[in-house]
């Protein structure tokens, strides 16, 4: 049997290899394109990233479909376009895509913007920040087990300022990367989760979809709070991407727009003036 090709991996190769045919092939006519919560028609967004506008390289880092219902994926990847085929803009972004039959019916994007830089065509990607070592699991999670470590770990850690209840989620080699900084290990979590209740009140936690397989786990969701400081609110929608395995995090990766929130990285455990604090 043919191993099971991934739609992001197929989107990828046809926007990589500059054919329009083939990349709207691959597309439901009516498919939906959200980019950093912005919904926009699919076949205009990937239009852009086609000769003669520009050209594209996409590289796909990780795709999964849901366990439950495998409509359902969701992955990372590494984007690169460029209008001379010399110098070139990168930047990473997660995926969360829902087929119709053989087709996208749906596709968001979600972009982390402190990855953005300029690279050459044959430059190497960037090493991706992840966990030394993940051992086997001892027990399948299933969506509800996954989903409830998630919302302790998020509604009663991090918004309420507990960061014991925080480092409870986590393996003690395990590590948050979001668009302000990258977060290794227990002391630097509580840490991190000090700083953050410091700095910011209100917050709420609304799950839009899980998709889950194996140790890999990525949650859609709205993160809403209110700057201490500023008395700015605002909402950032998020694609998470992560391994769990055990009731533990291992790995999480947080994609969301940072120039819109209410968070800074200068309100981070780090600030902007340590080299740790970006990814």
């Amino acid at each position: 049997m043919n191993p099971i090709v991934s739609p992001l991996v197929r989107l990828a190769d046809a926007l990589t290899a500059g054919n329009a045919a083939d990349v709207f092939a691959l597309l439901e006519p009516h498919a939906v394109c959200i980019v950093d919560g912005t919904t926009h028609s699919a076949h205009g967004v990937l239009q852009r990233w086609l000769p003669p506008h520009a050209r594209a390289q996409l590289f796909v880092r990780r795709a999964f479909a849901d366990a439950d219902d495998p409509h359902w994926w969701a992955g990372e990847w590494v984007v690169r376009t460029s209008a001379d085929g010399y110098a070139w803009q990168e930047i990473e972004q997660g995926v969360l895509l829902r087929m119709s039959g053989e087709r996208i019916a749906w596709l968001r994007l979600h972009t982390d913007p402190s990855t953005q830089r300029l690279v050459r065509s044959n430059d190497p990607l960037r090493p991706e920040v992840l966990p030394t070592h993940v051992p086997a699991p001892h027990h399948v999670m299933s969506r509800a087990e996954k989903l409830a470590v998630h919302f302790r770990h998020t509604r009663e850690g991090w918004a309420k300022g507990d960061a014991e209840t925080v480092v409870s989620c986590h393996a003690p080699q395990s590590l948050i990367q979001t668009p302000l900084e990258v977060v290794r290990g227990h002391e630097a979590l509580r840490q991190a989760v000090k700083a953050y209740f410091e700095n910011y009140a209100d917050t709420t936690i609304e799950v839009h979809h899980v998709v889950h397989n194996g140790i890999w786990f990525a949650v859609q969701q709205t993160w809403t709070c209110t700057n201490r400081k500023t008395g700015v609110r605002a909402s950032d929608q998020d694609l998470n991407i992560g391994i769990m395995q055990d009731g533990l995090f291992y790995r999480w990766r947080e994609y969301y727009d940072s120039r819109t929130s209410a968070q800074t990285r200068e309100q981070t455990v780090f600030g902007k003036e340590t080299s740790d604090s970006v990814p």
